[in-house]
């Protein structure tokens, strides 16, 4: 069984879960994908694996090559359909650094190419944002990145607004600990991530 077949039994349901190596929840909502080391929380039943094996000793219903130029992360996002708008990623956080941050670039290039509105959370930590009008719920830090240059506008209930058209730069400092207290409205025109500082 691909991505795509498992996907295509959840075809109107827009979140997808996509456990990866320091997932603790079990069981997930399906549609479930696990990614390698993963699947060590997954119930016998549940979601479909895939990987290269490096991480895990369990069997991949979709088996990568481990001499390849990319990620299985990567891999699982590129074949998520259009329809699916909302990705939840768990465990993504936590061990080597290099990883969190080559994640994030996995996670900034499926927001490029979506054609529909589309956000991808880690655990409840980071939210990317696709180009469009965003609006979120927050009373206390966050901050604002992008991995790429873009431009935005930042309103609603936060101590910094942006209110006109702003250059954001790559990890520019200019969205670094906003305050919000309440509803913040952000409309982007290239794919960035909001950074809680804490759950509320």
């Amino acid at each position: 069984m691909t991505i795509s077949e498992y996907l295509s039994r959840f075809a109107h349901a827009s979140t997808i879960n996509i456990a990866g190596p320091f997932n603790q929840k079990s069981p997930l909502d399906e549609p479930a994908i696990f990614v390698d080391g993963g699947s060590a929380a997954r119930l016998s039943d549940e979601g479909i694996a895939i990987g290269d094996g490096d991480s895990s000793e369990r069997r991949m219903d979709v088996l990568l090559e481990r001499d390849k130029g990319y990620s299985d992360l990567s891999f699982a996002l590129e074949s998520i359909p259009p329809a699916h708008t909302r990705v939840h990623l768990l465990g993504f956080l936590g061990g080597c650094r290099d990883h969190e941050y080559f994640n994030l670039g996995c996670a900034h290039r499926f927001l490029e190419n979506r054609r529909s509105p589309s956000s991808i959370w880690f655990d409840d930590l980071i939210c990317g944002y696709s180009p469009g009008k965003w609006t979120f719920a927050r009373s206390g830090t966050f901050s604002i990145a992008a991995i790429r240059d873009t431009w935005l506008t930042l309103g609603g209930d936060c101590a910094y607004p942006l209110r006109t058209r702003t250059r954001l730069g790559v990890l520019s400092s200019l969205g670094l600990s906003n305050i919000g207290t309440g509803t913040v409205l952000l409309e982007n025109e290239g794919p960035v991530f909001v950074f809680f500082e804490d759950r509320d």
